[in-house]
């Protein structure tokens, strides 16, 4: 139930987010609802009286909330009997005189409320806030998305997908895998060019990608983070959800993460993001379309059983390729100091071909040698020294 809580934490927010009132619906044998409330400047204030006033519920135990910092919006999970049954549900209140939710049976509750929260945010039509636009069905090769008509798949590979829209000047990114590495880096590793994090912090991880130059990261100024709500992860790692402002090119933004952050071994992290981005000014008109399109994302089964192996593995092999130029560079280093170290002093290593073993000396009495037996003996090379 932990995912199903968290991800309609942010639908929640997403709904509510320029104070929408949600339409009634119904879903056997489930069920939706919405609740009047007087109170209107404390999202806080309006739960508990909806809490109150829960249409139809008998026995109702508030089980657990959660809510802002800024008092905007309440999320609430509670047990309660509806036609003599036992129900459990979820409530969601937002300042304004919003309330509304969902409950099910204990057996479906973790699989159908969720989707009638979903439901109930695509269905928000009132209070000026506009309708979801409708989504066009994507294939990008390794999976499927939802898009408006303006937005456009801009990169895939692995399930990732990135899209973008020049008329709503927006940037999408859902599945994105990134490597990071712990300090210290292996000597050869370029801090420019890979994303370094000293913990599994998913706040921290998101910054570094926003701030940082490209490749490693978009490049942004100004970031504030506006709200987190933690979100499950797989074990040893951590995730939330992030809501975040910045600025590009002197214009204010607003974007929406999910981040989670995975060790792979002691020295390498991976980061998983999904994300979209909007002007400050068209977020709340536009959010609740890109949280449907981050709904509908979904990627092949074939793809998404082989990702984190891979990463692990491509982690693996970077932290080879690394370490292996290093080596190669100090050994190339050590052979040229030896080198240059024989021809100031004119000595040279000669080898017995036949037996193999190797004798140093001077170069003069080593190249007379190879004169007059070259088959039997030769100068051994810069490249094969032995350091």
């Amino acid at each position: 139930m932990r995912l199903q809580r968290a991800t309609a934490s942010v639908a929640l927010f997403i709904t509510f987010l320029a104070v929408a009132v949600p339409c009634a619906a119904q879903t056997a044998p489930g069920r939706t609802f919405t609740v009047p409330v007087h109170a209107r400047g404390s999202a806080r204030a309006a739960f508990r009286e909806a809490l109150a006033a829960l249409p139809g519920l008998q026995s109702v135990q508030l089980r657990s909330a959660l809510a802002d910092k800024g008092d905007r919006f309440v999320e609430g999970f509670f047990t309660a009997t509806f036609r003599g049954r036992p129900v459990t549900g979820a409530l969601l209140a937002a300042r304004g005189g919003v309330a509304a939710g969902a409950f099910d049976t204990p057996d479906r509750a973790a699989q159908t409320v969720p989707v009638m929260l979903a439901q109930l945010g695509s269905g928000a039509r009132a209070s000026g806030v506009a309708a979801t636009a409708p989504l066009r069905a994507v294939s990008f090769g390794s999976g499927t998305i939802g898009l408006p008509d303006s937005w456009a798949v801009a990169n895939a590979y692995q399930g990732c997908v990135e899209a973008a829209s020049a008329h709503d000047h927006g940037y999408l990114a859902f599945g994105c895998s990134q490597a990071a590495l712990a300090p210290p880096l292996l000597p050869g590793a370029d801090p420019r060019t890979v994303l370094v994090l000293q913990s599994v912090d998913p706040v921290v991880a998101l910054q570094r990608v926003l701030v940082s130059a490209p490749p490693v990261g978009l490049g942004v100024q100004a970031v504030r983070i506006a709200e987190v709500q933690p979100a499950p992860s797989m074990a040893s790692g951590r995730a939330a959800y992030v809501l975040f402002d910045y600025r590009a090119s002197g214009v204010p933004y607003r974007g929406l993460a999910l981040v989670s952050v995975t060790p792979v071994d002691a020295r390498t992290l991976m980061v998983y993001k999904s994300m979209f981005m909007l002007p400050s000014g068209s977020f709340a008109r536009l959010a609740p379309t890109l949280w449907k399109s981050w709904q509908s994302w979904g990627v092949n089964a074939g793809v998404l059983n082989g990702r984190l192996t891979a990463a692990a593995q491509s982690m693996r092999e970077t932290g080879d390729i690394i370490t292996g130029a290093y080596w190669a560079r100090q050994h190339a280093n050590e052979q040229t100091s030896l080198g240059f170290s024989q021809y100031l002093r004119e000595t040279a290593q000669l080898e017995d071909v036949q037996t193999g073993l190797r004798y140093n000396g001077s170069y003069f009495d080593a190249s007379t040698l190879v004169q007059n037996n070259p088959v039997k003996y030769r100068i051994v090379p810069i490249g094969e020294l032995s350091p």
